[in-house]
C-alpha cells in the first residue's frame, strides 16, 4: 500500500512529525475497515467497500498514476472516460480489500464460490512436490491465485513488499497468512526462491508494476522497465512458468485459471536473452487480462516512462 494518502508524500516528509501522525491515523482508519468488512457476508463487504473507496480514491494522491497508465492503455479515450474509469478502478480496489479480508470465508466456502480451471498442459504440474514458478498481474481477484495451492495441496511461497507505512504492517500481515503459503519479503532477494524452488515447492510473483532494475519489454507497445526474475528462475532450476489469473464472475463469486505453461521461444540464447523472450511472452498474458477488464488493474504506480506518450507504440499494442 501507499505510504501517504491524507496528505500530499511531500509535505509528510518534509514535517516528520506529521507524516507520523498521518501514518498512525491511516492505520487506524484501515484497522476500522477491517473489522468491519470481517462482520458482513463478502458480497455486502464488497459493495460497502467499492462504495467508499470510489469516493475518496480520485482525490488521493494516487489518482494521478491511475490515469496516467490508463492513458497508455486506452490512447484514444477521452479525459471524461479515463476519470471515469479512474474511479471505477479505485471502486475495485476496495473490492479486492474486501476480498482480502473475507478470503477465509471465501475459501471455506469454495464449493460456492470459485471455479478452478486448469488447462490440460497445466494439470501435470499440479501436484505434490513439482516445483513451479506462477506468475499473475494484479488485475481482478488477483489475491485469490494463491488459493489454487490449497486446492491441488502444494507448498508454495508468495513474496511481498513491506509496507512503507510500518503502523499498517500487523494489519496486513494477518490478513496475509489467510493465504496458507509461506511469506517471503521481497528485499530478500532471490536465494530464499531457489531454495524453495530447489526443494520442490512453488513460488507464487505478481510481476506486472514497474521495476526499475528490471529490463525494458514491450508492454501495450511501449517499452516498460520490467522483472525477469520469474523467468531466470524457472529457466535456472527447470521449474515450469506459469501464468495464473482468478476473476470475479457475480459478486462473491470468482474463477481461478490456471494457463498452459511458458514455452521457451529460444533454448539456445543465453539465459538472459531466455528470461526477457519468456517474460515478452507473460506480458502478452498480462495485456490480454488487462484489455478484459482495464478498469480492474490494480497498478497505483506509474507503470510507464514519463515522456511514453510520445514515443513510437510497437508490437502488442
Amino acid at each position: 500500500m501507499a505510504e501517504f494518502y491524507l496528505v500530499p508524500k511531500r509535505l509528510a516528509r518534509a514535517a516528520p512529525a506529521l507524516g507520523r501522525m498521518t501514518q498512525k491515523l491511516e492505520a487506524c482508519c484501515v484497522g476500522l475497515v477491517f473489522r468491519l468488512l470481517g462482520r458482513l457476508s463478502p458480497e455486502r463487504a464488497a459493495s460497502l467497500a467499492a462504495a467508499v473507496f470510489r469516493c475518496l480514491g480520485p482525490f488521493s494522491n494516487k489518482a494521478k498514476a491511475v490515469k496516467r497508465n490508463l492513458r497508455v492503455i486506452h490512447p484514444e479515450a477521452g479525459e471524461r472516460h479515463i476519470r471515469q474509469m479512474c474511479r471505477q478502478t479505485f471502486g475495485y480496489l476496495g473490492v479486492a480489500t474486501a476480498e482480502l479480508v473475507k478470503l477465509p470465508q471465501i475459501w471455506r466456502e469454495r464449493k460456492q464460490r470459485i471455479e478452478f480451471e486448469v488447462s490440460p498442459a497445466a494439470r501435470s504440474h499440479l501436484q505434490p512436490g513439482r516445483a513451479n514458478v506462477f506468475v499473475t498481474a494484479h488485475v481482478g481477484a488477483w489475491q485469490l491465485t494463491n488459493l489454487i495451492f490449497r486446492q491441488y495441496g502444494m507448498t508454495n511461497s508468495t513474496v511481498y513488499a513491506a509496507e512503507s507505512n510500518a503502523f499498517l504492517q500487523p494489519h496486513l500481515q494477518r490478513l496475509r497468512t489467510s493465504f496458507g503459503t509461506k511469506l517471503i519479503a521481497s528485499e530478500e532477494g532471490i536465494r530464499p526462491l531457489y531454495r524453495e524452488l530447489s526443494a520442490g515447492n512453488s513460488i507464487g510473483l505478481a510481476t506486472d508494476t514497474r521495476l526499475d532494475s528490471g529490463q525494458p519489454i514491450p508492454f501495450f507497445g511501449v517499452d516498460a522497465y520490467t522483472n525477469i526474475s520469474a523467468a531466470r528462475l524457472a529457466l535456472k532450476t527447470g521449474a515450469a512458468l506459469i501464468p495464473v489469473r482468478a476473476g470475479r464472475l457475480e459478486p462473491g463469486r470468482f474463477f481461478i485459471r490456471v494457463h498452459d505453461p511458458i514455452d521457451n521461444p529460444d533454448p539456445e540464447a543465453d539465459i538472459r536473452s531466455q528470461a526477457i523472450a519468456m517474460t515478452t511472452l507473460v506480458n502478452r498474458h498480462f495485456e490480454q487480462w488487462i484489455r478484459e477488464a482495464p478498469e480492474q488493474w490494480m497498478c497505483l504506480k506509474r507503470r510507464w516512462p514519463k515522456d511514453c506518450s510520445s514515443r513510437p507504440r510497437r508490437g502488442g499494442a
